[in-house]
C-alpha cells in the first residue's frame, strides 16, 4: 500500500505534524480515491506505526525529521520525501514512475534525486532526505558495527565493478546503495 501525507488536497510539506494520510494501492487502480486516515490523537511515531499496521509499505511526504526517518526505516517503510503537489497528480506520477519531474519537487529541494531504481542529476542544492528510496528489512546481523561507526558526511560511494561514483548521502551506508549503471552494491570512497 502507498501512503501520502495530506494537507488540504496537497502533499503535506512536513510529515511530523501531519495528521491526515491517504492510502492507495501500490499498483494503479481505476478511479481509486484512496482511503483517508485521520490520526490527530497520535504522535508522529505512533502514526507511522499505525500506517505500518494498515499495510502501508511506501510513504510519500514533503519532509520529515531525521529521527522520524530512522524510525520509518526501522518499521520497514520506504520514504519518498522532497515531494510537493496535488495528491491525485502525485499518485498518478508515482504509479507511472515519473515522480522525478521538477513540478513535484518540494521548493528548495534540488540536486541528485534517487527514486525507485533511477538517479537523476539536476541543478540546485540537494535536500536532505529528498526522494530517498531505501531498502527495507535489512538485517545486519550481530557481527555488523553499529551505525555510529560510519565515516560521517561527505565523500562518495564508488562501484567496485565499473568505478562510477555518486555523492554519499548521510545516513545511508554505501553498502546499501546500488550503482545506477551496473546495479552492483557500492563501497565508500
Amino acid at each position: 500500500m502507498l501512503g501520502i501525507a495530506v494537507l488540504r488536497s496537497r502533499v503535506a510539506p512536513v510529515l511530523n505534524w501531519c495528521s491526515r494520510i491517504r492510502i492507495f494501492p501500490e499498483e494503479p487502480a481505476p478511479a481509486s480515491a484512496g482511503q483517508e486516515l485521520a490520526l490527530p490523537h497520535l504522535d508522529a511515531a505512533q502514526r507511522l506505526q499505525e500506517l505500518r499496521n494498515q499495510g502501508v509499505t511506501t510513504l510519500i511526504c514533503g519532509a520529515l525529521s531525521a529521527d522520524l526517518l530512522r524510525y520509518a526505516r526501522h518499521l520497514g517503510l520506504t520514504v519518498v520525501s522532497g515531494v510537493a503537489g496535488e495528491v491525485p497528480e502525485v499518485v498518478q506520477s508515482y504509479w507511472q514512475n515519473t515522480l522525478d519531474h521538477p513540478r513535484f519537487w518540494l521548493p528548495g529541494c534540488r540536486g541528485l534525486r534517487r527514486y525507485r531504481s533511477g538517479w537523476r542529476e539536476e541543478k540546485g542544492s540537494p535536500c536532505q532526505g529528498q526522494s530517498k528510496t531505501r531498502r527495507r528489512g535489512i538485517d545486519r546481523g550481530p557481527a555488523s558495527p553499529p551505525a555510529a561507526r560510519g565515516l560521517g558526511p561527505g565523500g562518495f560511494c564508488q562501484c567496485p565493478a565499473c568505478g562510477f561514483r555518486v555523492p554519499h548521502e548521510q545516513g545511508i551506508p554505501c553498502a546499501e546503495v546500488r550503482c545506477p549503471r551496473c546495479h552492483q552494491l557500492t563501497e565508500r570512497a
